[in-house]
């Protein structure tokens, strides 16, 4: 039996490729976690994009939100008892109706197998006025649709980049969420979302989770486990932060990004956004 889930909403994620809304963390801890972003934010004011990748290897309060109880618990009922979480990004969308993400599929830039199953986590709300995440429900049973990448405009994906072929909006849903809630979804589903018409920022965290038994043929990146035993060793561990922004957690995320950017960013027509907020300013090699 699902340990949070109901047996209708796992088959619903098979069929679908999502399940939203679910309660994944009481409304107070979802404060707890905005007032610890917002203290990064002001004690480390040029560094907000290092968040964007590896959340988890800068900041304790990051690894402590990947061990929460309830999310492990709904990503056990998707992905088995052994979990990894191989990426956290916040996703902080402006209230100023212009920021958004075109149609795409994160299968496009990722290499990570048999999935990836993204908790998108709100510590604001994210309702359709807020420029919540929408999906394609099914989409994720499909072929992996062409991309393109834009160039200056107000995206926030890192190549600005969009499906380039007819996508059935149409049958869009919403992931519309209240703090605490999270939309699980897999890696391979055409989602996008609008623009922040709300009146507070829309902030989302994405975990990353994958099962124990994933991997990727090359380069080898890292992850860290969170719930169960990892047999397989696909992935070196990511060491646990002890403070934020320490000296030797800075060169824990910049040896690992830099690794994941290899993968990420294959082939992108210029130097990703991202890489600026890397701490070697290099862009990456390898893979």
């Amino acid at each position: 039996m699902p340990k949070l889930l109901t047996m209708a909403q796992v088959e619903a994620f098979r069929r679908d490729g999502f399940v939203s809304p679910v309660r994944a963390i009481p409304a107070e801890r979802a404060r707890y976690y905005r007032e610890r972003l917002e203290a990064f934010e002001a004690r480390f004011p040029g560094d907000r994009i290092k968040l964007d990748q590896k959340a988890h290897l800068l900041c304790p309060w990051v690894a402590e939100m990947i061990r929460e109880p309830g999310i492990l618990d709904a990503t056990e009922d998707l992905l088995g008892p052994d979990i990894l979480c191989w990426g956290t990004s916040l996703r902080a969308k402006a209230a100023d109706g212009k920021t958004f993400a075109g149609w795409h599929q994160d299968t496009a830039y990722a290499d990570v197998k048999p999935i990836v199953l993204i908790v998108a986590l709100a510590l604001s709300p994210s309702r359709a006025r807020d420029g919540c995440i929408r999906g394609i429900p099914g989409s994720h049973l499909g072929p992996l649709l062409p991309h393109k990448e834009a160039f200056g405009t107000s995206s926030l994906l890192t190549r600005e980049q969009y499906i380039d072929a007819a996508v059935e909006e149409s049958s869009a849903v919403d992931f519309e969420l209240d703090p605490g809630e999270a939309a699980l979804f897999s890696n391979a589903i055409v989602h996008s979302s609008n623009p922040n018409r709300g009146r507070d920022r829309r902030i989302l965290f994405l975990l990353e989770m994958v099962p124990a038994r994933a991997y990727q043929v090359s380069p080898r990146e890292s992850a860290t486990l969170v719930r169960g035993r990892d047999a397989f060793g696909n992935f070196d561990a990511d060491p646990r932060p002890r403070v934020e922004m320490g000296a030797a957690e800075l060169a824990a995320w910049q040896r690992a990004v830099e690794i994941q950017a290899s993968v990420l960013f294959r082939g992108a027509q210029r130097p990703p956004r991202a890489l600026a907020g890397m701490t070697s300013g290099k862009p990456p090699t390898g893979g």
